[in-house]
């Protein structure tokens, strides 16, 4: 559903000039929620098309890879087959969670264009942000003695994952510089607020590592086809 969420963006941003020049561009970098503990390392890719030399609309799909909460917690499962002995153990667990982010905006260039030199750039964005939590259990109970997975169950209604879904609205900016015939790199920074969100499970909605307020640093290599 992702997949085809994102492919029909991109049909719909390219199809606003099909004649114009499109770029590729990939990239790493930093997630930072404002009050979270952790910042979260990630990596994108986007296409950028030019209204003209100096605006542009993007679309950039990134990825920041899971971290797990400080906090050990302790769960207590339950024996299915009532001769199983004990009957109730108590097993630890870490919560983790990372985020997928899907920003489009619009960019306005000043100094040289878009494609040519050093310019600076920025303008206003908006984000679909998902958040995929999940509770990491431990093999073993907390004495390390006996293995649960198969002898014994979750509390009713618990569930080891959810998400997190937010729309949000924000600014972006950067730099850039341009070599001529070989692309060009450049750093820019996003900072996003959620408008809206939506937990799926209390899972979900009990992430330590989710936040409202987003920033993202990136740096990367933008390639320009004609």
């Amino acid at each position: 559903m992702l997949q085809k969420s994102i492919s029909i963006a991109v049909i719909c941003l390219l199809s606003l000039n099909a004649q114009s020049q499109v770029s590729l561009n990939l990239g790493l970098g930093p997630l930072k929620g404002f009050g979270v503990p952790k910042s979260f390392f990630g990596f994108h890719g986007g296409v950028e098309l030019p209204r003209n030399n100096d605006v542009t609309f993007y679309l950039r799909l990134g990825y920041y890879l899971p971290k797990k909460e400080d906090n050990i917690m302790t769960e207590y499962v339950t024996a299915i087959d009532l001769t199983t002995n004990p009957s109730t153990l108590g097993v630890q667990y870490q919560s983790s969670t990372n985020y997928t982010t899907i920003e489009g905006g619009t960019r306005y260039y000043l100094g040289n264009d878009y494609d040519n030199g050093f310019s600076i750039y920025g303008g206003s964005n908006f984000m679909l942000i998902i958040n995929s939590v999940k509770n990491n259990y431990e093999k073993y109970d907390y004495t390390g003695v006996y293995e649960w997975e198969n002898n014994y169950e979750l509390p009713q209604n618990t569930e080891d994952k959810g998400k997190i879904i937010s729309v949000a609205l924000g600014l972006q900016g950067g730099v850039k510089y341009t070599f001529p015939a070989r692309g060009t790199i450049y750093a820019d920074i996003t900072g996003s607020y959620a408008l809206f969100a939506k937990a799926s499970n209390n899972t979900a909605a009990n992430s330590n590592l989710y936040a409202p307020m987003i920033f993202i640093f990136n740096v990367g290599y933008r390639k320009d086809l004609y």
